[in-house]
């Protein structure tokens, strides 16, 4: 399945608040709940040496994905857009392969203008 795709199926699913500040807040707070899921799952292994799920370790990457899919559906985002810049984002901050120094010493000017490339499509009342 490619991620367009995705993004468009997941959509059928996703409550309509009909507010997109509340619909915003229902997502991120959706993402932090499930990578709170993900994480326990590692934190009980580290702590109490439970076994990994691995299934539902890719349950919770598959809902963290579908409020990823809701961000993008409500604010009207081109997620391939968005993964590009993000990887031309590290192409710029890592050249070559990961590097701790560079990973510290960030030039975040350079970096803001690549991130800046993304199209926005947010209204004027949701800034601030």
């Amino acid at each position: 399945m490619l991620i367009k795709e995705y993004v468009e199926l997941a959509e059928r699913t996703r409550s309509q608040l009909n507010n997109q500040q509340l619909d915003n807040i229902h997502m991120a707070l959706g993402l932090v709940t499930e990578a709170g899921e993900l994480a326990d799952v590692f934190k009980k292994n580290l702590a109490y040496n439970k076994s990994i799920d691995w299934i539902n370790v890719q349950e919770e990457m598959g809902d963290l994905m579908w409020y990823i899919a809701g961000l993008c559906n409500i604010n009207n985002f081109d997620i391939e857009q968005i993964l590009q810049v993000c990887i031309d984002k590290l192409r710029s901050r890592y050249p070559e392969k990961f590097d701790e120094d560079k990973a510290i010493n960030r030039n975040l000017e350079d970096e803001r203008k690549i991130l800046e490339q993304v199209k926005h499509n947010i209204p004027q009342e949701l800034i601030r």
